[in-house]
């Protein structure tokens, strides 16, 4: 009888580490060009406020030209503001997507924990069933006993407890206190 956390082998933990290192470094990755987009921003605005500047002393011609840097410089500002906007979408949502994973692990440890403890697992024969197995484990081979084993290994039998099949490997959980000394 093992739990999961001692199933689990190095490779499938390396490959957990290496997840997070790509999620990680995704991350960095994506705010480094954020970083370097509102540094775009900074330096357009500031060429569009020299343009302005330009614009005041020039004269008609000049100022024209300077018209035309002006919204040029704006146009690139804006283009990169919106590249910031996007990749800071971008950044928020892998944020969320790695905290609904590690939300979701958790989830998935609470149940494993919460559920009844296993005693023994157990690789059915075709002479088997459901009855045999409670009577081997349990003493009893009454419906209350045998749906015990029933219920932990329904995901794996489906609806129908009459329909084992050779070869499948049940769960035989601890018996639940109520049944116990009966």
């Amino acid at each position: 009888m093992t739990t999961e956390d001692e199933k689990k082998g190095i490779f499938d933990k390396a490959l957990d580490a290496i997840s997070s290192r790509d999620e990680k470094e995704a991350l960095e990755e994506a705010q480094k060009q954020l970083d370097a987009l509102q540094k775009q921003l900074e330096a357009a605005k500031q060429e569009a406020e020299k343009a302005k500047a330009k614009a005041v002393n020039a004269s008609d011609q000049m100022k024209t030209e300077a018209e035309k840097a002006i919204a040029d410089a704006e146009k690139r500002a804006k283009e990169a503001e919106m590249k910031a906007k996007a990749l800071m979408d971008q950044i928020a949502q892998k944020k969320r997507i790695a905290e609904q994973k590690k939300d979701f692990e958790r989830r998935m440890q609470a149940k494993e924990a919460a559920g009844p403890k296993i005693i023994e697992t157990h690789v059915l024969t075709a002479e088997e069933t459901l009855s045999h197995l409670s009577l081997k484990y349990y003493g009893h081979a009454t419906k209350p006993y045998w749906m015990v084993i029933y219920e932990a290994n329904k995901d794996l039998i489906g609806d129908n407890p009459n329909r084992v099949r050779p070869g499948l490997e049940i769960k035989i959980p601890e018996l639940p206190d109520e049944l116990k000394d009966k």
